[in-house]
């Protein structure tokens, strides 16, 4: 049902910010009026050709090596402006080329949010944040952290905050989420129909499906941590009381099971999709034309303001979760003899217990 959940949403978010006709129609503000002014004059030919959706001059791959009528609008149009306005937005194509790097650094990683998954058990916050930070932390392949070693006490890390009522921080989670979604879907759909991609540039879901894939390497990442941990308590508790309920308040007591080859598999996949989605939103994002330095800085902006509201929640849920997990049942491996059993983990009442 959880799973279920995310995926619709995934689809929903895919279908709003990667479908739309509104190609050499719609353009960010700074170069708007030349852009527009080229379409109806120098580049009418080729813009009429590609409206009608006919097909492209044969002539034009031998001549400047465009294939489609979409090539053919974008050919006009970079022979038509300025050796200014291209070397301004060469340069915001290298800003935008190293977003996805950046917000990397900044974002979540997909085994922390896992934890909220399945252990803290609230699917709807989990999907919303990671939609609205839809960016991944790059992991080294056959190298993981313990499950739950995120929830351990080290220096630079805090427990749970008092902010108030719980219902007043549910809406507060949910109201930031919202918005950071909100955000996202809307800078993804004006790229998808203000800018041209390169490497496709008669196609307009390269932004919303770098959005989109960034959903999908947290949810395999949850289904990873899902095959090595088993929830003991609460047992029976409806989805709806668990997602209503903050992190903080909630007693939990989670066991940790031996490595099994779906774990392998499913871990080393998570590693690898991380890697990809950085690479594969550099590729896009630096391909693309018809934007500025300053429309750049604003798109970076804004993905990078809803990054960090997402984090910050994030934190705020794991901060909680580090308070309310009772015990740890971990089955002894080879090579911990002699290891403190609570070695960097929160003294006091609730502490992590590893049984051998």
């Amino acid at each position: 049902m959880r799973l279920s959940l995310t995926l619709g949403a995934l689809s929903t978010a895919t279908l709003v910010t990667s479908t739309s006709t509104s190609t050499f129609r719609i353009w960010y503000p700074e170069y708007s009026a030349v852009f527009q002014n080229l379409l109806t004059s120098t580049c009418s030919p080729e813009y009429d050709t590609w409206a009608a959706d006919l097909p492209a001059d044969p002539g034009n791959l031998l001549a400047n090596g465009t294939r489609t009528a979409g090539e053919a609008v974008v050919q006009c149009i970079l022979s038509s402006t300025s050796e200014y306005m291209k070397t301004n937005m060469a340069s915001a194509a290298v800003l935008l080329g190293i977003m996805p790097f950046a917000l990397s650094v900044l974002g979540s990683s997909s085994e922390e949010s896992a934890l909220l998954y399945v252990i803290a058990r609230r699917p709807l916050l989990t999907t919303l944040l990671v939609a609205g930070a839809p960016v991944v932390v790059a992991l080294r392949p056959f190298e993981y952290k313990s499950p739950v070693g995120i929830l351990r006490s080290r220096e630079g890390r805090f427990y749970s905050l008092n902010l108030g009522p719980a219902w007043f921080v549910l809406c507060l989670e949910y109201a930031l989420a919202l918005a950071s979604v909100a955000n996202v879907a809307h800078v993804t759909y004006q790229l998808g129909v203000g800018v041209t991609t390169m490497i496709l540039p008669d196609s307009q879901f390269l932004p919303g499906l770098w959005a989109s894939t960034g959903v999908v390497v947290h949810i395999v990442g949850a289904l990873c941590l899902k095959s090595r941990l088993r929830l003991l308590t609460p047992k029976g508790e409806s989805i709806f009381r668990s997602e209503m309920t903050l992190s903080s308040k909630k007693s939990i007591t989670v066991e940790t099971i031996r490595e099994t080859k779906l774990f392998l598999l499913l871990s080393w996949i998570t590693s690898m999709l991380t890697t990809f989605h950085v690479i594969f939103g550099t590729l896009a994002f630096s391909s693309m034309q018809f934007i500025s330095v300053r429309d750049a800085f604003g798109v970076i902006g804004r993905y990078t303001a809803s990054v960090t509201l997402c984090r910050v929640v994030l934190m705020f849920e794991l901060s909680g979760l580090r308070s309310s997990v009772d015990s740890v049942a971990e089955t002894g491996t080879e090579g911990d003899e002699g290891r403190d059993p609570i070695d960097g983990l929160k003294n006091g009442p609730r502490v992590f217990t590893f049984a051998p």
